[in-house]
């Protein structure tokens, strides 16, 4: 529908939805969703509106408060408010924006994970914006519930992968990373040979390279040692002892201990599985 005033300019729109029981308890779901063209007197203020909201800004700039954290937004920059907490959100100047309140599934888990790395402002996110933008169409067109649930987990995918800082030279710092562990998982290699690989020092690469995977390099070594330790146990007849070795593990004992902790099966139990 239509929407106009508190500072709104003609073709502005805006959409609700109404899940059914099931959906609300198995999927992600939208509770308004809109395409606002902003002047400078727009301006949300609430106590509470429980909800995650995604605003995209595709022209101008949106400010926010929300739970001590004031930003600003401008073209491609996206901002992650907790509406479940007070919260303000305006225009500076005029402004062009998509937005979607939503809910459900891990809606809330997630705002924290993505807070806590990405922070509530996301630079550079078009393809966040295409999904919030495939939702709007969903909701207009009263598609399935799956199917507007399958844009709103996708933009918060993309809004995960969205690399804010680190630019296209720290990126490609990043694979060269991952494909050096993938050569030398099977050797005594420490953070610091990895890091040294692609001249960085340990501690800004430990925090990039989390930052960018989700992983500590460490414990995504230990993942790619497991993962070829699985591909072992079902691909050769080699002993626990010698693929734990070939698999960069310094002793057979830590190899079981680990194996068993990550999967629930020892390596021998793992091998009998049939899939």
């Amino acid at each position: 529908m239509e929407i106009t005033g508190n500072g709104l300019k003609k073709g502005s729109h805006m959409y609700f939805y109404t899940f059914s029981h099931n959906a609300k308890n198995l999927l992600y779901y939208p509770i308004a969703a809109g395409e606002f063209f902003c002047t400078s007197k727009y301006c949300v203020e609430r106590e509470r509106y429980d909800s995650i909201l995604a605003l995209y800004v595709l022209e101008g700039c949106i400010a926010m408060e929300n739970g001590g954290v004031k930003l600003e937004a401008k073209k491609d920059e996206l901002l992650l408010i907790d509406c479940c907490k007070a919260h303000k959100y305006y225009a500076k100047i005029k402004a062009h924006t998509l937005w979607i309140h939503f809910d459900g599934g891990s809606s809330y888990e997630l705002f924290r994970a993505l807070a806590s790395e990405k922070g509530q402002k996301i630079k550079c996110c078009p393809e966040a914006a295409e999904h919030i933008q495939n939702a709007i169409n969903g909701i207009r067109l009263n598609k399935s519930e799956y199917e507007i649930s399958k844009e709103i987990y996708t933009m918060l995918c993309c809004i995960g992968q969205a690399n804010e800082s680190g630019g296209k030279g720290k990126s490609e710092r990043i694979e060269k990373a991952k494909e050096f562990i993938a050569s030398n998982y099977f050797r005594d290699i420490s953070i610091s040979d990895i890091a040294s690989e692609i001249y960085m020092s340990v501690s800004h690469f430990s925090k990039y390279f989390k930052e960018n995977t989700g992983f500590s390099p460490y414990n995504y070594l230990l993942g790619v040692r497991l993962d070829k330790a699985k591909q072992l146990l079902k691909q050769s007849d080699d002993s626990v002892e010698i693929i734990a070795y070939k698999t960069g593990f310094n002793s057979a004992s830590n190899f079981i201990c680990f194996f068993k902790k990550e999967t629930g099966f020892c390596p021998n139990k793992f091998r009998k599985i049939k899939y």
